[in-house]
């Protein structure tokens, strides 16, 4: 059955819980550093997150292991850059709930309730959780294996999936390019866009938005994999064969502008010709429309083809910039 392999990889926690018990919580314990642009994490999160998952399916009753891994949760939740409830929250309040006679744990739920601004609007400490391992879909354990980063077996039950689904639609196609992205398998995934490109430009009212956003999202594959001579190409058809006018106030329009940029910084011989449009249609985009990556990655493809052009967008840029230095 689909979910035997993850069922397994769960119970390998049992080593985890027994170290608990014998008072070593060092790989569940609130663990704060700091994660570079994102700020203040938990080391430990997704650790705590499998034992939660272990106490709920093997259906392990220890009040003392609930509370205390809920305490440390509730430090993530309060100190988190991210903030948000998140799946371990929810299954430890699941499971604190038995024990909460008399509302003995009243005060920790508060606690929770008020932990940051996402749990303020979307906690709910009554929701229910299934514990039944067996009654979750292949997604359901995809996402599960997703979660706690049980990649081998997320692959497994990612091709079982595959093999399954009778018929491809722009959907599921897109939730199997998300999995093989998170698995590192984007090699995979040159295929899927092209189906989705083509499968939009054969519907027939498929809107120039719909359009447009396929082959951005191709080029961008192409990009990411460092394939400029395919993006070029896909660029300029986009260009060529789209009424790209249409959507020419939309962001959109200005992320067909980046994936140009991003082309012509990376081979100005290839994207050369692509640069005078590129050029040209940003010179019509208001600065009141401009951003920071738009700004950034038209200097670097100016820069790289050693057009003038370029201190004229650095001193828009850095403008740009102190404008937001007045604005606090």
């Amino acid at each position: 059955m689909e979910f035997e392999g993850l069922k397994s990889k769960i119970q390998e926690q049992q080593a985890v819980y027994h170290a608990l018990k014998e008072g070593d919580n060092s790989m569940v314990c609130y663990k704060e550093f700091q994660n570079g642009e994102w700020g203040t994490d938990d080391e430990n999160y997704t650790n705590r997150l499998r034992l939660a998952y272990y106490l709920l399916y093997c259906h392990i009753e220890d009040e003392e292991a609930v509370a205390g891994l809920f305490e440390e949760e509730l430090k993530d939740r309060e100190r988190n850059s991210f903030q948000g409830i998140g799946s371990t929250l929810q299954v430890l309040t699941h499971l604190i709930r038995k024990y909460n006679v008399d509302g003995k744990y009243k005060a920790l739920l508060e606690r929770a309730k008020n932990a940051n601004f996402d749990c303020a609007c979307g906690y709910d400490p009554d929701e229910e959780v299934d514990d039944d391992l067996g009654s979750n879909s292949i997604l359901d354990c995809i996402y599960l294996c997703r979660e706690m980063e049980y990649k081998d077996v997320m692959g497994v039950l990612v091709d079982e999936w595959k093999k399954n689904t009778a018929q491809w639609s722009c959907s599921n196609r897109k939730t199997l390019i998300d999995f093989h992205t998170f698995l590192g398998r984007d090699m995979e995934n040159e295929g899927l866009y092209r189906e989705q490109l083509e499968e939009i430009l054969s519907t027939e009212n498929s809107s120039t938005r719909d359009i447009i956003s396929g082959y951005k999202d191709l080029i961008r594959y192409y990009l990411h994999m460092g394939d400029y001579g395919n993006a070029l190409c896909f660029c300029k058809k986009v260009v060529e064969t789209t009424d790209y006018k249409q959507i020419r106030t939309l962001r959109l329009f200005k992320d067909i502008l980046e994936v140009c940029f991003e082309l012509t910084a990376g081979d100005a011989k290839a994207g050369a010709g692509l640069w005078n449009w590129a050029k040209a249609e940003l010179q019509k985009v208001p600065q009141s429309s401009r951003y920071g990556n738009l700004y950034k990655k038209g200097i670097e493809a100016a820069n790289a083809m050693k057009d003038p052009y370029g201190r004229q967008l650095e001193q828009e840029y850095e403008n740009f910039l102190e404008s937001f230095r007045i604005g606090r």
